[in-house]
Formats: structure tokens, sequence, C-alpha cells
């Protein structure tokens, strides 16, 4: 039993030792290539609650929707892109008789003419989201990606006196998509990478 034990830590040793050796005889680099993101639709969430206080001219919460309903129908808005969400209303805890309802478009005209109905009174943005389209990463994408890391590569061999030899290793570092839908503050879409980690040897 401690001849194996033995025979195993030998065995580690010798294995750390020659992974070792490689790294000093290669280069690691990161090489990357732009993917296109595809919006398939922008989301905005709308509270419409009746003011706070007992006022005589406060106005009901049907009227502060019919009038908010005209409002997005001059803006050219079907009210068919708005959906009611009473459930996610409640948990935001207004405390006051009101709803809330959701904007769908694919359209960046019609989500802006849809922001402008807020007031910041009783109409309010409480949150906006955008949905995009499933990243497709092509044959060009990881062709691109390599070839950059192999210029990387190229660069700090010639600074370090070595001649870039053959690739040892490619990992596709591109992250995973954790979700369909992120928050968009109305700022543009940001740029999505596919990332390729690559060790290529040196002599």
């Amino acid at each position: 039993m401690k001849k194996m034990i033995l025979a195993a830590i030998i065995l580690v040793s010798v294995l750390r030792s020659y992974a070792q050796e490689q790294q000093m005889h290669s280069i690691q680099v990161s090489g990357i290539a732009k993917i296109n993101r595809e919006v398939e639709v922008y989301l905005i969430d709308f509270t419409i609650a009746v003011e706070y206080g007992e006022a005589e001219s406060r106005k009901s919460f049907e009227d502060l929707k019919n009038n908010f309903f005209k409002k997005a129908k001059d803006a050219g808005l079907n009210e068919s892109q708005f959906k009611e969400d009473r459930m996610s209303y409640q948990a935001l805890q207004l405390f006051r008789e009101g709803s809330l309802y959701t904007f769908t478009t694919s359209s960046r005209d019609e989500l802006l003419k849809a922001a402008r109905l807020a007031n910041g009174n009783v109409v309010n943005i409480t949150n906006t989201r955008v949905k995009f389209k499933p990243v497709v990463k092509n044959e060009k994408h990881f062709e691109t990606a390599f070839l950059n890391s192999r210029d990387k590569a190229a660069i700090i061999a010639k600074t370090i006196n070595k001649k870039l030899g053959p690739v040892l290793m490619v990992t596709d570092l591109t992250p995973q998509e954790a979700t369909v839908e992120e928050n968009f503050y109305f700022k543009p879409v940001e740029d999505q990478y596919l990332s390729l980690l690559v060790s290529f040897a040196i002599e």
C-alpha cells in the first residue's frame, strides 16, 4: 500500500514538472471576434396609480387608465402592445389603487414614443428590459478569434526572441447566455464577443 502511495506521489510530481516545463515553452493568449446581438423586443413596465390624498380633484384609476391609453393611441401605439400584470404591481407595494402594464415592441421609434407617456406623477416607468435573439456563433467568428489570438502570440514571441510553434490547446471562453432579458435604460446595446483562449508552443 505504501509503495502505491509513493508511486502516486512520484507520478503527480512528474506530471506537475512536465506541465510547468510545457508552460515555460508556450504562450497563452486570448482572441476575440465581435458577434452582432439582434434585439427581439424591448419592454417597458408602466405603473398607473391614483394620487395620494383625498382631494376632490383626484382622478379615479379608470379615468387615469383611459387617459393613458388615449395618449398611447394618439402616439400611434396599439393597446394590445400593453399587457396588464396586477401581481407585479402589488409586489411594488405602492399602497394605492393602480396596476402595472408591460409595453412590448421591436421598434426603437415606438419605444421612445411609449417612454414619453410617463409623467412622473401617476404614470411612471418602473423597469425597462431588452430581449435578444439567441446568439449564433459561426465558423467565421471562430476563425476571426483564432487569427486574433495568433497575431497577439506572434508579437509576444517576436518580443522575447522566440519563434511561434504549433497550437497546443484551444478553449472557448465565450460566456453562456444566462438570461434572454437584460436591464435596458435606453442606452446602446453593448457589443458581445466570442472569446478563445489559445496556447501556442514557442521555439
